[in-house]
C-alpha cells in the first residue's frame, strides 16, 4: 500500500480493497494513523522474547543473575555450645559450591536459574537424593515444561519431560524461588509481564528509532495536496515512492513533486519528540522493576566518584540481601529439613569490600581489637594461614576506664 510504502514499509501500488468510506475513517480516526504507522494497534502486551531485547531488561536480568550466581556458597552446622558454627566441607557443601550434576557447575546452575526467577518470574530445579535421603545431585528444570498445583493442602510439581510424559515430584525435592509469590502460595507474579506497559514503551522508542534511521536514514513524510477522495491521497503515496525509489537509484540528488502538493517529514526530530529521554526513561523503568540502581544498567548519568559507592551500598542492602535470604532459606529447607542443625549461607562481603587500602584498614582494626585472628583476616584476602596466627589479639596498652592515669604495678620477679 502507497502510504505504508512512504512509512518505510514494503512498497506496493494497489488501492486497498477498504470501501472509500472505510478509508476516510482510516486516515480521519487516531486508532487507523496509528495502524498506518505501526501496521498494528497499540497494545500493552509483550512476550518474554521483546522483553529481553530491551537493553535494560536485558542488562538487569543478566547483572542479578550474574550477581546471584558469582557469591560464595557454604553449608555450616549449629555449635550451641561452643558458638562459632563450623563449616561443613565434603557432600553437598562441594555440591552447592563446586558441580551439582556430572555436567553444570553451581556457577552455571545458578545463573541459569535467577534468570528464568528474573524473567519469567519462576526458577525450579530437582533435587535427586541417596538411599540415605541425602543429595546428590540438582537439577534445571525449564520453566515452561513445570505446572504447580495443591491437592489436600500440599503443593506438588509436574514435569512434562522431552518425550511428553508428566512426572509429579513433592515439594520437598524441588527448588522453587518465585520473583513474587501470589497469595494462593502456588502461582506468582511474572516482573515482565505484570509491568508489560512501562517495557512496552522502551521497545516502541526503541521500534520507532529504527523506522526512522533503519531505511537509509529516510524519515517518514507526509503528502499534502487537493486530494478529493481517500483513493486519490493513497496512488498520489504510492506515486511519490516510486518517483523517490527511482531517483535513489538513479543518484539524482533533486526529486520531482507534482503541482499543487507538498511533502513534509513527519514529526521524525529525536529532540522534538524526546525521543532521547523515553529510552533513557525506559533504563529508569527497568531499574525500578529490578529495584536497581540506573548505575547498574549501565546508565552513568547520574553516577559519580562520590555517589558509587553508596549506591554499592543500596544494591546490597535494599536489593541483594534479599534475594540471597530468599535462596539460603529455600536450599536450608529443602536440603535439611525444618528443625535441621545444617544451613546454607552465601557470603555478601566480598560485595562491599571495597579498595585494597578500605581492606587493609578494616582488617588491622578487627584484628588489633580482637575480633578477628590474623588468620582469620588473611582468609579473607585469600591467604593461607600461618603458625601461630589462629590466636586472638588485643593490644596492650588497652585497660578499663577506671584504671586510666595510674600507674600499674609490675608483677613481682619470680625467685630462683
Amino acid at each position: 500500500m502507497g502510504l505504508k510504502s512512504l512509512f518505510g514499509r514494503e512498497a506496493r501500488v494497489a488501492v486497498p480493497a477498504e470501501t472509500e468510506e472505510r478509508a476516510r475513517v482510516l486516515y480521519d480516526s487516531d486508532a487507523g494513523f496509528t495502524e498506518i504507522l505501526n501496521g498494528a494497534p497499540v497494545s500493552d502486551t509483550v512476550t518474554m522474547r521483546e522483553a529481553m531485547s530491551l537493553p535494560a531488561v536485558w542488562a538487569a536480568i543478566n547483572f542479578l543473575s550474574g550477581t546471584m550466581a558469582g557469591l560464595p556458597i557454604e553449608v555450616f552446622e549449629k555449635n550451641e555450645k561452643d558458638g562459632g558454627d563450623p563449616k561443613v566441607s565434603g557432600g553437598i557443601a562441594d555440591v552447592l559450591g563446586a558441580a551439582v550434576n556430572d555436567q553444570l557447575t553451581s556457577f552455571e546452575w545458578r545463573e541459569a536459574m535467577f534468570a528464568e526467577v528474573f524473567g519469567p518470574g519462576r526458577g525450579y530445579s530437582y533435587l535427586e537424593r541417596d538411599g540415605k535421603g541425602d543429595v546428590i545431585n540438582i537439577f534445571p528444570m525449564e520453566f515452561d515444561r513445570v505446572t504447580v498445583r495443591k491437592s489436600a493442602g500440599k503443593v506438588f510439581y509436574e514435569y512434562r519431560e522431552s518425550n511428553g510424559k508428566p512426572k509429579t515430584y513433592p515439594a520437598r525435592d524441588v527448588i522453587d524461588i518465585a520473583y513474587l509469590r501470589k497469595t494462593d502460595f502456588v502461582s506468582s507474579y511474572n516482573p515482565v509481564l505484570t509491568c508489560g506497559s512501562a517495557i512496552k514503551q522502551g521497545l516502541n522508542a526503541n521500534r520507532y528509532a529504527l523506522t526512522v534511521f533503519g531505511k537509509n536514514g529516510i524519515p517518514p513524510y507526509t503528502l499534502k495536496g487537493a486530494f478529493q477522495t481517500a483513493k486519490e491521497a493513497v496512488r498520489a503515496a504510492a506515486d511519490m515512492m516510486k518517483a523517490t525509489r527511482r531517483a535513489a537509484e538513479e543518484g539524482k540528488p533533486i526529486l520531482p513533486i507534482p503541482a499543487g502538493t507538498d511533502l513534509q517529514r513527519l514529526g521524525d526530530d529525536p529532540e522534538k519528540m524526546q525521543l532521547t529521554s523515553v529510552q533513557k526513561f525506559a533504563v529508569e523503568q527497568a531499574a525500578r522493576i529490578y529495584q536497581l540502581p540506573p548505575m547498574f544498567l549501565q546508565d552513568l548519568s547520574k553516577g559519580n566518584f562520590a555517589n558509587t559507592e553508596q549506591q554499592d551500598l543500596h544494591l546490597v542492602k535494599h536489593t541483594v540481601r534479599r534475594w540471597v535470604k530468599k535462596f539460603e532459606q529455600e536450599l536450608t529447607l529443602k536440603l535439611f529439613g525444618r528443625g535441621a542443625k545444617r544451613y546454607v549461607k552465601l557470603n555478601i562481603d566480598a560485595l562491599l569490600r571495597g579498595d585494597f587500602k578500605t581492606r587493609m584498614e578494616g582488617s588491622a582494626r578487627a584484628v588489633n581489637s580482637g575480633l578477628l585472628t590474623p588468620n582469620e583476616g588473611r582468609a579473607l584476602e585469600g591467604r593461607e594461614a600461618l603458625d601461630g596466627g589462629s590466636v586472638l589479639m588485643i593490644q596492650g596498652a588497652t585497660v578499663p576506664i577506671t584504671m586510666a592515669g595510674k600507674v600499674i604495678a609490675a608483677p613481682p620477679k619470680p625467685t630462683d
